[in-house]
């Protein structure tokens, strides 16, 4: 089993309780009132391994700054949400991504940017090319959805990011000893073949 921890973050009302429930139960609850950080467990199966998968809820709002760069520091892997119908949810994430990028350390942490409530048309405030430049600029996934309309693209999202997260996780093979052994192939291969001729 290879474990996975996903933190959720975005500000309020934008989804981010619903998409943890609808992933793991593919129920969608519409209303949440939940102050404090839960975090849900599963495990699922994916290309042939099995992933014990932590995803963390936190209420950016009420959580202090050292408790949130704490959680930071704890994931392997970030859901960035915002309404397409709160354009100051979707102006929050640089700042979410910028906290996220210096407590990491790492220019290349994995991470979708998630836009919600895609069901909402008509109140839109934020379009789908403002998400693909922002997660362009941002270098992360990205995908519009609504979690109370499509199970099987949460399913996909946080699919999307899991996959991120485990080749982050595996290591790159050596390329020096790899140079070696495909030498050293060669070599056989060339000696096996002169021998042949005579």
């Amino acid at each position: 089993m290879v474990p996975v921890k996903l933190l959720i973050l975005g500000t309020q009302n934008t989804g981010k309780t619903a998409l943890c429930v609808r992933f793991i139960t593919k129920r969608f609850i519409g209303e949440y009132d939940h102050k404090k950080e839960v975090t849900y467990r599963c495990s699922r199966v994916m290309d042939q391994e099995t992933v014990e998968l932590e995803i963390l809820d936190i209420c950016c709002k009420e959580t202090p700054l050292a408790s949130l760069e704490s959680s930071i520091r704890w994931a392997d892997g970030f859901l960035l949400l915002y309404s397409i119908t709160q354009r100051l949810s979707f102006l929050e994430i640089p700042r979410l991504k910028k906290l996220i990028d210096q407590t990491k350390q790492s220019l290349v942490a994995p991470a979708v940017l998630v836009a919600n409530k895609a069901d909402m048309e008509i109140g839109r405030e934020v379009t789908t090319e403002e998400g693909q430049t922002l997660a362009k600029e941002l270098r992360c996934g990205f995908r519009e959805l609504s979690v109370a309309e499509a199970v099987l693209v949460v399913e996909a999202t946080v699919f999307q990011l899991i996959r991120l997260v485990l080749d982050q996780k595996r290591p790159l093979p050596d390329r020096r000893s790899y140079m070696l052994s495909v030498r050293h192939a060669l070599t056989r291969k060339l000696i096996r073949s002169k021998t042949m001729q005579w």
